[in-house]
């Protein structure tokens, strides 16, 4: 399973960076998994919503993405520009609905102003909750799981829930999720959403 971790001005690092270490743990541990963090434009520098930068980060490859993780951050200000929303919408359609798009945290905000939530029940940080609604159903659940799109609410540990349960329901993980949970000092939260 090859796993891109979508990288932009103003994300969260956090977010991000979480998400990069279960998936890394997981192929420490012999699964078939291949992690890394994003750009959508060549040699661009990333500054985070923290202030760390992020410098020759590989450009996506969405075509050949399994899964793209978009974790949330600065989401007005990069919705309000349009360039990432709009570069995010033509990699789903480069890449198929095949492919698993997740929303870290707020980054289900940025995948409907995508336009990739219509009709679509997703989640994201209860802070908000207002701003996706403008785009899809708001379900208030930990992971809400609506096939090839999923996302993860409730703030920066949705960047270990969401890898953790793609790796159950992607690799049939169970025993291996549970092991990197242990290995991460982190218990899962929430309501898994279907």
């Amino acid at each position: 399973m090859r796993v891109e971790i979508l990288m932009y001005p103003g994300v969260s690092e956090v977010d991000a960076v979480m998400a990069l270490h279960v998936f890394q743990v997981a192929a420490r541990r012999g699964a078939d998994v291949e992690s890394a963090l994003v750009t959508a434009s060549d040699g661009a520098e990333i500054e985070g919503a923290d202030a760390v930068r992020f410098t020759g980060l590989p450009t996506w490859r969405p075509a050949e993405t399994d899964v793209l993780l978009v974790c949330g951050g600065w989401i007005h200000e990069v919705i309000a520009d349009g360039t990432v929303p709009r570069q995010i919408a033509e990699a789903r359609r480069l890449a198929g609905p095949g492919q698993i798009l997740g929303g870290v945290c707020a980054g289900a905000v940025i995948l409907g102003a995508a336009g990739l939530l219509q009709g679509r029940p997703a989640t994201t940080h209860h802070a908000a909750f207002a701003d996706l609604s403008k785009y899809t159903e708001v379900v208030d659940a930990r992971i809400v799981d609506d096939g090839d799109v999923v996302t993860a609410g409730g703030g920066p540990l949705s960047g270990f829930d969401l890898p953790l349960y793609l790796l159950e329901r992607e690799l049939g993980e169970p025993r291996l999720a549970a092991e990197i949970e242990q290995f991460i000092e982190h218990d899962r939260r929430g309501t898994v959403w279907r």
